[in-house]
């Protein structure tokens, strides 16, 4: 039983004090009702289906003390719960409720889908807002006086109003640039905050709202012992995550790369019974595109889905449309290929198919610990120069310069500029690797992110934020280990996944898009990457079977390219280790219009005012230096255009 829902928003409001007291009401529209004495509270919300029909006003009615907004896999739903309701329509939400109240957050972690949840006791005495672990779905909230207000989409919380400049939250600007580093629990604008995956916002009478974390990823208990044993649990999760989402709606939307990640998908969902369509974007005429293209294609016709081609071109040409904000939401979505994902949810539309799919988050969960994993892979043979490419003391060095923590003090004048300077950084590496300092396992942050015509603040900004994700990551995987039994001083495997995906989880731009295009149109946007049991099992995966690794070559994402590769897609599909750049479609963009990036980024854009952009950069943006920043110039512009375009009253 699959449910979906759309248009969260509410308010709990506070008249003398007490919360959630029985005149209170709360509604989709933002604002608090009175109701007659000695009625209960109530919740209503935006369109809801279940199993793909759209349910009334009286049959939500019955679940008045719920609401949610993604999408939830109920088919697992203990039986007891719908005793009273039998299977008629609405009972999943009526269950669903009953659920909560007896169980709270014990029951949401064990729920499955994309969604988050507000719920109110039985009693009417407390409030919680939930965010599930795995949730791309944002969850925005706000106090307003006496009063909470929660929703989907951040800008319903600024009142009767477009957002305005003065909104806007300028400290995190540069990391929404970066799409790095973005803390989770803040938005696009000052006082509105976000509630991060995993945690719960709770409003109790008499009592400040409080945000506390109700669940976290846990690795599972079993490896598997073999490569081939990696494989196959990790295509049965894929297939298992593929068929919850789709069991009740079959039709979906692929947005198809031509590599491993979106191959998998294809493969999974055109095994079942619905239409499923494949959306590759081309960029013509450009290096690699057409062998991308010809990939593509191949896993469409081999998986049984619609092949749908979608030239970027018009878009990217001198004068086009690549960079313009969209007019059905208000918020930047920065994240290549720009103008994709809605033309992925206006197809899924026209077909009738409620998911637009994809390949994301494979390279997050499926990632190893840099140059670490190679050490853990190879063992003592990391010391033959035939195996690793290089000498051993090279690869100490590359290690120590590229990791987080070890090519930190280099960004303070203590690296290797100095006399022994590799030296001391390669010792430093080493100790910090022994001692348990999980940033050894990351690429520093120009690896990271290349936070191009930064000012020296906003860069260090960036690397702050990325610093914290990081002591983030690590004390989650430390509390796994606690609950384990392991040692905390060992340095815990998974550290840069768990980074990744959390970074992922966090960023701003998916979640923009989502609002701006999907959920006026009731779609969803999902990746059976994110499902949890995917997720728990990618963690628990060791090295050697996150990376291939001999003669100085590895392999990335080793057993998903395994379990797929020549046994369910095309040959040579799992095999393609470089696919065309797709930030190639923004460098088009920006050699197509460097004077138009010119005007935007002037010594007097906002980005220069507000400290985040060099007031120098427009001085180097010439034709002949663009083409290897494009992404970046582009991710540029899309602010700076978005912040002109807000209303400065």
């Amino acid at each position: 039983m699959l449910l979906t829902a759309f248009g969260m928003a509410g308010r709990a409001h506070t008249p003398g004090g007490a919360l959630l007291d029985t005149p209170t009401a709360y509604d989709a529209t933002g604002t608090a009702s009175p109701r007659a004495a000695g009625a209960g509270p109530s919740l209503s919300q935006g369109p809801v289906y279940e199993n793909g029909a759209a349910l009334d006003g009286a049959r939500v009615e019955r679940a008045g003390r719920i609401q949610f907004t993604g999408w939830l896999d109920l088919s697992a739903l203990p039986e007891f719960l719908l005793l009273d309701s039998g299977r008629e329509p609405g009972a999943a939400l009526t269950g669903l409720q009953r659920l909560l109240d007896l169980r709270g957050a014990e029951a949401v972690r064990r729920l499955r889908g994309d969604f988050v949840l507000a719920h109110v006791a039985p009693d009417g005495g407390r409030l919680t807002l939930y965010r599930a672990v795995n949730a791309l779905t944002p969850l925005f909230w706000t106090q307003d006086g006496e009063s909470l207000l929660w929703a989907a989409d951040p800008a319903r919380l600024l009142g009767d109003r477009p957002p305005r400049l003065s909104d806007v939250d300028t400290d995190v600007l540069p990391m929404l640039i970066a799409e790095r580093g973005m803390p989770d629990d803040r938005s696009w604008f000052t006082g509105v905050r976000r509630l991060p995956p995993g945690s719960a916002l709770v409003l109790e009478s008499g009592r400040r709202p409080r945000v506390e974390t109700f669940d976290e990823f846990r690795p599972h208990e079993n490896p598997p012992r073999t490569i081939d044993e990696a494989a196959d649990g990790l295509r049965e999760r894929l297939a298992r995550a593929c068929g919850r989402m789709l069991a009740h709606e079959p039709d979906a939307v692929l947005m198809l790369s031509g590599g491993i990640d979106s191959a998998a998908v294809a493969h999974e969902i055109g095994s079942g019974p619905g239409r499923a369509m494949g959306l590759h974007f081309t960029l013509e005429g450009f290096p690699g595109f057409d062998s991308d293209r010809e990939a593509a294609e191949s896993v469409a016709r081999a998986c049984g889905l619609s092949w749908m081609p979608y030239d970027m071109s018009k878009h990217t040409r001198a004068g086009g449309d690549y960079i313009d904000i969209p007019a059905t939401g208000a918020l930047p979505q920065t994240h290549v290929p720009l103008r994709g994902i809605a033309a992925a949810v206006d197809l899924a539309e026209a077909a009738g198919a409620r998911f637009v799919l994809s390949g994301l988050l494979a390279d997050q969960i499926l990632a190893h610990d840099l140059q670490r994993g190679l050490f853990s892979v190879a063992g003592p043979a990391i010391l033959d120069p035939r195996v690793a490419g290089e000498p051993v003391w090279q690869t100490l060095a590359a290690a120590a310069k590229t990791s987080f923590a070890g090519g930190a003090p280099a960004t303070a004048g203590q690296g290797t500029g100095r006399p022994g300077g590799k030296a001391l950084a390669t010792a430093r590496y080493l100790y910090r690797l022994l001692s348990g300092d999980p940033t050894t396992a990351l690429p520093d942050r120009d690896a990271i992110v290349h936070p191009v015509g930064f000012t020296e603040d906003a860069g260090a900004r960036v690397t702050l934020a990325l610093s914290e994700a990081a002591d983030r990551a690590r004390d989650s995987l430390h509390s796994t280990m606690e609950r384990g039994g392991w040692s905390r001083r060992r340095l815990p495997q998974g550290i840069t996944s768990l980074f990744m995906l959390g970074q992922s989880l966090s960023t701003a731009n998916l979640q923009a898009a989502w609002i701006n295009y999907a959920l006026p149109k009731h779609r969803l946007i999902s990746t059976p990457f994110a499902d949890r049991d995917v997720v728990e099992y990618a963690l628990a995966l060791p090295a050697r079977h996150r990376i291939g690794f001999g003669h100085g070559l590895t392999v990335d994402k080793f057993a998903l390219r395994l379990a797929y590769a020549d046994r369910a897609v095309p040959a040579g599909i799992g095999h393609r280790m470089q696919q065309a750049r797709i930030d190639s479609i923004s460098a088009m963009f920006v050699n197509q219009n460097v004077e138009a990036c010119r005007a935007l980024l002037t010594p007097d854009s906002l980005l220069c005012r507000t400290g985040v952009l060099s007031r120098t950069f427009v001085d180097g943006l010439t034709p002949a230096r663009v083409h290897r920043n494009g992404e970046e110039i582009a991710r540029l512009c899309v602010i700076e255009r978005w912040l002109e375009g807000l209303d400065d009253a």
